[in-house]
């Protein structure tokens, strides 16, 4: 009920059928990302299904092919899905993002956390969404290069989806009262603590002094897949050159096939077309994603 009722307002379901049956079906939904310090708007693909008659026809690449040439021709830069298999995408050019990012606490401040939750009262209030979204961008704004950035709308959205799960998102506060981070809740399937983001001097809510830490460790979630190639390169920035002339293939959006010349640096990166040549290093869209991507930390947890 929860994403029928919010995230179905403003996404796009791309549908196969045949005569008036809908036999396979995609949900796009859009989501503002920062990337290098430029934001741009991408899809985030779920709800990829197709009817078990109609399996193994080939109805996934007809409507995966659509819903990226789309995207293209909004000249998106990429789009991402969080897979139930691997390689159900490899496919279609998609990688594993290896420079994601997840925070993890100890199990000893989990296990507080899990007893403060059972006897508070949560209410985020407008004030608080509002500073949620503040904080939450900075910290991940000086720790990450791709990120999706927060609003106040955006806590409101999240509140809900953790109470269709029986839990809630949190505040938590510094020694002075003001909010540095937050954590998010639920109950359906046990006690499970989901994207605890904390800035420094953050309280164990309860305690007036003891300071809840994260761990920053690799775990590859999300997959990627470069959509618009040109628009892709143009919002990385990478401290130490990249610079090289690459022959990219793509099968599914042949519109990003050619020789490019391809420059990133601190201020930005360029992809120019270029004529073929025996120093090009030839290579398909997947592995020139996986190798960009790979330069990134990520910070993408979303569920739907």
């Amino acid at each position: 009920d929860y994403y029928y009722a919010e995230k179905c307002r403003d996404n796009e379901i791309i549908v196969l059928e045949q005569g008036e049956k809908i036999c396979s079906m995609i949900h796009a939904n859009p989501f503002p990302v920062s990337c290098c310090k430029n934001r741009v708007m991408v899809h985030y693909l779920v709800a990829v299904a197709t009817d078990p008659a109609y399996r193994r026809q080939g109805c996934m690449r007809k409507l995966l092919r659509q819903t990226l040439q789309d995207a293209r021709d909004r000249q998106e830069p990429f789009s991402f899905l969080m897979p139930a298999d691997p390689a159900y995408y490899e496919p279609f050019g998609y990688r594993y993002w290896n420079g994601q990012q997840v925070w993890e606490i100890s199990a000893l401040q989990e296990e507080k956390l899990q007893t403060y939750c059972a006897g508070a009262q949560p209410c985020l209030s407008e004030i608080e969404e509002e500073q949620l979204a503040e904080c939450a961008n900075r910290i991940l704004d000086a720790k990450f290069d791709l990120y999706i950035p927060r609003d106040a709308s955006y806590y409101e959205r999240m509140k809900k989806e953790q109470q269709s799960e029986d839990g809630m998102v949190m505040a938590v506060y510094d020694g002075r009262g003001a909010v540095r981070g937050s954590f998010c809740y639920s109950m359906e399937d046990g006690f499970e603590i989901r994207e605890q983001l904390f800035g420094t001097d953050t309280r164990m809510p309860g305690s007036p002094t003891e300071i809840l830490t994260v761990t920053e460790q690799k775990k590859p979630l999300m997959m990627g897949r470069i959509v618009h190639l040109p628009a892709f390169v143009s919002m990385l920035r990478f401290a130490d050159v990249y610079e090289q002339t690459v022959q990219i293939r793509d099968e599914l959006l042949p519109e990003n096939d050619g020789c490019y010349r391809i420059r990133i640096d601190y201020t930005g990166g360029r992809a120019e077309k270029a004529e073929p040549c025996e120093a090009a290093v030839t290579m398909d869209i997947a592995g020139f994603g996986r190798q960009m991507f790979d330069r990134l930390k990520i910070f993408v947890n979303e569920l739907v």
